[in-house]
């Protein structure tokens, strides 16, 4: 790995073409060091990682968050956004990044509950499966699931 030749701890703006184009840190979701890329003459936000498919890949290993995951994207849906670049899928509006938020949540909050009522990982990591179309053998399993049942005990 190479350092970046770049950083910041809230926000950096560039501008190319006479444009501004905005680095945002709201807080940790996918990892801790999650940065939000804002175009604000164009209401356009590329999100990386924290919006990516159909559902998170929380990356413990590299500081994710569950339960920070969605005060993080509140924070940009506060921003004045019509288009929405994921990490990974087809470009969106700010609809689309909301509805993904919720799905974060959904998720949050399913397997808080299952964790309460003292089901096992196992238990836990067949229900991702079954609702929220984790694969069986996928990184969310390998990294999301364990990283889940530490910090929503």
């Amino acid at each position: 790995m190479t350092p970046a030749a770049v950083v910041f701890t809230k926000e950096c703006s560039v501008f190319l073409g006479g444009k501004e184009a905005r680095a945002d840190y709201y807080g940790r979701g996918h990892t801790n060091g999650n940065a939000l890329v804002y175009f604000p003459a164009l209401k356009t936000l590329h999100t990386g990682d924290l919006m990516a498919g159909t559902t998170p890949l929380i990356d413990y290993p590299g500081g994710g968050s569950v339960v920070e995951w969605t005060k993080t994207l509140d924070e940009a849906l506060k921003l004045d956004i019509d288009t929405v670049i994921p990490g990974h899928g087809k470009v969106t509006y700010k609809a689309g990044l909301l509805a993904y938020r919720n799905n974060v949540e959904k998720l949050r909050n399913r397997a808080s509950g299952l964790i309460r009522e003292g089901k096992s990982q196992d238990d836990v990591g067949k229900v991702m499966v079954a609702e929220f179309g984790w694969a069986a053998d996928g990184l969310q399993m390998q990294w999301s699931l364990p990283g889940m049942m530490k910090e929503l005990k």
